[in-house]
């Protein structure tokens, strides 16, 4: 009995670490509630020659936040020396006028889509540059801007 069980306990965490697909995760915080427009972001990702990942933009805002959108700069710096950057129009609202994220009380989180299968030919650090084009110097609301990185599913 007790046998089947630890077999089953160790077959569930097998599981679970299988499911496990987070390969960078980071957040940084605004302590005023603003991302000032010039506060450029630096995420610095571990990759490995191989690997295929999906990168997706984290937001936290507070409901208070003024606009339905949110416009950035994205950047990938490679190990490789390749870099690659596009401007991006993250809707938040949807045409009902609800916000798109997890709400719960005032806070509420979203994870954009960035890029898929995203491939690395060498290994390295591939550092992305998150920079804010809102068109005025404080963008109010924001809360954390953070970048989860996942090995795609293939």
């Amino acid at each position: 009995m007790k046998r089947s069980v630890l077999i089953a306990i160790i077959f569930s965490l097998l599981l679970a670490a299988c499911g496990d697909r987070i390969a960078f995760k980071q957040y940084k915080t605004f302590e005023n509630t603003s991302w000032n427009r010039f506060d450029i972001l630096l995420f610095e990702v571990p990759v490995k020659a191989g690997d295929y990942l999906d990168f997706k933009l984290a937001l936290r805002h507070h409901t208070y936040f003024p606009y339905d959108y949110l416009d950035a700069n994205i950047t990938f710096y490679s190990p490789g020396g390749e870099m690659r950057t596009a401007e991006y129009h993250f809707k938040l609202k949807d045409k009902n006028g609800d916000w798109k994220a997890n709400g719960m009380g005032e806070l509420w989180d979203i994870e954009l889509p960035i890029r898929d299968s995203l491939y690395f030919s060498k290994d390295g650090i591939c550092k992305v540059r998150v920079e804010n084009k809102m068109t005025k110097i404080e963008t109010p609301g924001i809360m954390e801007v953070g970048l989860i990185v996942t090995q795609d599913e293939e």
